[in-house]
């Protein structure tokens, strides 16, 4: 996912989401009561979503912001777009790494993370990182991610044809780990218990979008897709065709007499989560929360 520019233009559903969900956890989140709140973002592409949906929301004064993906091309086109933004700080990390660099150790209150795990194929290490990105003494992670997407299947169904076998070669890699699962939320939940958080909240949720228009879906699968970069590029555009038919094949696309073209239905499950750091200081797990929020902390 390495084409910042495409990518800018194609994220209408990762910012729905995220601002809906970061607006939804904010009374919950553990703000400082002094102000001088530490955020850092975890695979902030071309940072339109944190910088333009999210940023916005924060506390009037917080201390700092960090946008970071593993793209150092996201992180150029980031810092090109938003690096005039009062306090914010544009930074190279892979959550995936073996090691947190010695600078970012302890340093954040919250952990943010939208669209971005259903990449990660090592979710394990990806929260053991986090929670060293966060303070000693405490902070919480806001995160969403796939379960589950369409796209997925598609992917599943082309890698077996003949003339794409060869450029999707080990495609449960670019899948999300939890599209197989019986379970994910409980899956997920074991990871957070096995790494280090309290207070967890995993949810679920069924969601849908719709791209109207057969551009609007092919551009969007042209800023995402990671096999496009393992074919000729006079390969593209027939690949994105074939993809438009096997929706098609599974009912999920509609054709739209006014406008002469389809709309794509994109039902997909998405794994929302809100977790605090186990500080053994602490006592039990039990949100400390106003009573309207407490549903909002429960597990689903």
């Amino acid at each position: 996912m390495n084409h910042a520019s495409l990518y800018h233009r194609a994220s209408a559903v990762q910012r729905r989401d995220a601002k809906q969900i970061f607006e939804e956890f904010y009374d919950i989140m553990q703000w400082r009561r002094d102000g001088g709140d530490k955020i850092i973002d975890v695979g902030s592409g071309s940072g339109n979503v944190l910088m333009e949906n999210i940023y916005p929301l924060f506390p009037p004064n917080f201390d700092e912001v960090m946008s970071t993906d593993c793209s150092e091309k996201m992180v150029e086109f980031a810092r090109k777009n938003y690096g005039e933004t009062e306090r914010a700080i544009f930074e190279v990390l892979d959550i995936a790494c073996k090691e947190i660099p010695e600078h970012l150790n302890g340093r954040f209150d919250h952990v943010l993370s939208f669209y971005c795990l259903h990449w990660v194929q090592d979710q394990r290490l990806a929260l053991e990182n986090m929670n060293k990105l966060l303070r000693v003494d405490g902070g919480d992670i806001l995160l969403a991610f796939l379960a589950t997407n369409p796209i997925y299947d598609v992917y599943l169904t082309l890698a077996e044809r003949e003339k794409w076998r060869c450029y999707m070669k080990d495609t449960m890699k670019f899948i999300s780990p939890l599209h197989l699962s019986d379970d994910p939320g409980a899956e997920f939940k074991k990871l957070l218990d096995e790494t280090g958080y309290e207070d967890i909240a995993v949810q679920i949720r069924e969601e849908v979008f719709i791209y109207e228009g057969t551009q609007k879906v092919k551009d969007n699968i042209r800023a995402i897709c990671p096999f496009l970069q393992f074919m000729p590029e006079s390969k593209h555009e027939e690949f994105l065709e074939d993809i438009t038919i096997c929706v098609d094949d599974m009912k999920l696309r509609e054709y739209d007499s006014e406008k002469d073209d389809y709309n794509f239905i994109t039902p997909y499950k998405l794994v929302v989560v809100y977790a605090r750091k186990s500080v053994k200081s602490e006592k039990p797990k039990s949100c400390d929360v106003d009573e309207p929020n407490k549903q909002a902390c429960s597990t689903l």
